[in-house]
């Protein structure tokens, strides 16, 4: 960069000089374009160096970014996977390790332990639910529902209207082809297609 300003200097000087003995004039004339090329180098130079430094700082900070950036990620979060206790009682899934299960009536959903249930028996699209105090409540849902439920807790759909807690079954009775005595004297039919699976599960 020093060379070039140098450079146009030294041509400034040299074609001021020749073109003041080739017009023939005198040393003030020669002196006053010499300032007035001066100047106009000077001018026009300081307006290209300013060009020139700012091309070069762009190009010098466009290479390097900064360091120290944080990225934000503005995606919205994902949905939580794992469904709710009530979601999952809505849907009729067993919670694990839940001993628990809702019975919903007019007024109030009532919580009762899975081992307390004797017995499901359907009502049309009820279930009458029997209870080892003594209790029964007649719940407005039918006895498909709580089947699907209560299976993995062990219950056997003894018969199209009748699901059994196998803890409650006193003994199998040879009678019309198969019949399940309870502890609080309740008789429940074996439906035909179900005594071999029945029978596996007490034990033959």
């Amino acid at each position: 960069m020093k060379n070039r300003i140098v450079f146009g200097l030294t041509f400034i000087v040299a074609y001021g000089i020749q073109a003041a003995h080739a017009a023939m004039l005198g040393a003030p004339e020669i002196i006053m374009l010499l300032v007035a090329g001066l100047v106009f180098f000077v001018f026009f130079g300081g307006i290209f160096m300013l060009i020139y430094f700012l091309i070069k700082k762009n190009r010098s900070t466009s290479s390097n970014p900064a360091p120290n950036t944080l990225a934000i990620n503005f995606a919205p979060p994902l949905t939580y996977q794992n469904a709710t206790v009530e979601e999952r009682v809505d849907k009729k899934e067993v919670v694990k390790g839940n001993t628990r299960i809702a019975l919903p009536q007019q007024n109030e959903i009532r919580y009762v332990d899975i081992d307390g249930i004797i017995r499901c028996e359907a009502d049309n699209n009820y279930t009458n639910f029997f209870f080892s105090d003594g209790g029964k409540l007649l719940i407005a849902k039918s006895l498909k529902e709580y089947s699907d439920l209560l299976k993995p807790h062990g219950f056997l759909r003894a018969h199209q209207s009748h699901l059994v807690n196998p803890k409650f079954v006193k003994s199998w009775l040879k009678e019309d082809g198969g019949t399940l005595l309870m502890n609080n004297g309740d008789k429940i039919p074996v439906s035909k297609p179900n005594r071999e699976m029945v029978k596996e599960v007490l034990g033959k």
